[in-house]
């Protein structure tokens, strides 16, 4: 599957710039004090070697090539727009800035879904809090009449409420699907309890037996990831599997507070999106396509042959516009 990345590319920098060899004297510089921090952090037992090594490692910040969010033009629009956001976990300027932001570019063509990726409520998926972090700031979006989706994340399970906030969110469990038409399945899942053999029966009924032409699924941790947590290898090693089997065309993750996107694995697109509320450098590995750390969502626009992904921050900037084309369609 041919997967086109749409962004306009900046031009090389000249070797023996001054200005690269300014930059480079800084990077050091910065190097040198991460690594006296990281080695306090180690001798106070506050990081362990792994995430010692990811620290000093992780150094993609802020997208330095972005192009305002451009509508498309009519008669040109998708079937399906969806909202996605990750990692929203706490109210504050990030967050109302980016529900601004979301609910601006509903305002000529409505979201047809909003859809949460886990962590929906820091430290610990309080539900009482989730007037705070979800129905205020976003209150104007779902009172138009958006439909809201929600999965949990780790924060959301720590204490053992993550079906009670997936109730007050309107959610019928921890794992669900919902399906429009023959053109769209979306699929939610519970990456924090990957054996339960309940959702491993539903995950591949719902798979196998819808006939979408588009096959998304929605779970907190990413299979693939560059970022400080890394790849969740045990959730790549259960699911990834069934969703190379039926045809599952993009996984969407939260977890990191970065966004990463992924070259095409076996037929699979992965987007990480997690950085609403926060956000942390970031890495890239030989299966990464794109990564930054950026305060963003995700504008996910479906059409009948393709997607179009794309990074948008609050100020309705855009750090990564790319096209899936539908296996096959060109």
């Amino acid at each position: 599957m041919a997967l086109i990345d749409r962004r306009k590319q900046s031009d090389p920098e000249v070797e023996g710039d001054p200005r690269r060899r300014r930059r480079r004297a800084r990077r050091r510089a910065v190097l040198v004090a991460l690594a006296v921090v990281v080695m306090a952090a180690l001798a106070g037992g506050l990081l362990y070697g792994d995430q010692a090594l990811r620290f000093l490692t992780h150094l993609k910040g802020s997208p330095t090539d972005t192009i305002a969010y451009e509508p498309f033009p009519p008669g040109g629009e998708p079937t399906y727009r969806l909202a996605v956001l990750g990692d929203i976990g706490e109210p504050g300027s990030r967050l109302t800035a980016t529900a601004r932001a979301v609910a601006k570019l509903s305002d000529s063509d409505p979201y047809d879904a909003l859809l949460l990726l886990g962590d929906n409520v820091y430290p610990a998926g309080d539900p009482e809090q989730l007037d705070e972090v979800v129905f205020e700031p976003f209150g104007p979006l779902l009172e138009a009449g958006t439909p809201l989706l929600a999965i949990v994340g780790n924060h959301d399970v720590a204490e053992g409420r993550g079906d009670t906030q997936m109730r007050a969110l309107g959610m019928p469990g921890r794992w669900w699907a919902e399906e429009w038409g023959r053109d769209l399945l979306v699929v939610g899942l519970d990456s924090s309890d990957v054996d339960n053999p309940a959702q491993q029966r539903f995950l591949e009924r719902s798979l196998a037996q819808s006939t979408a032409t588009w096959k998304i699924v929605a779970l907190h941790h990413p299979p693939y990831s560059a970022g400080y947590q890394g790849s969740s290898s045990h959730v790549r090693e259960v699911f990834s599997p069934l969703f190379e089997r039926y045809g599952v065309q993009l996984v969407l993750s939260g977890h990191e507070h970065d966004y990463q996107r992924s070259r095409p694995i076996n037929g699979v697109v992965y987007v990480v999106t997690g950085g609403v509320a926060r956000t942390r450098r970031t890495g890239e590995d030989d299966f990464t396509a794109v990564s930054f750390s950026w305060h963003h969502f995700v504008d996910l626009s479906v059409f009948g042959d393709h997607l179009v992904v794309r990074a948008v921050n609050q100020d309705r900037r855009v750090a990564d516009d790319a096209k899936i084309p539908l296996s096959g369609a060109g």
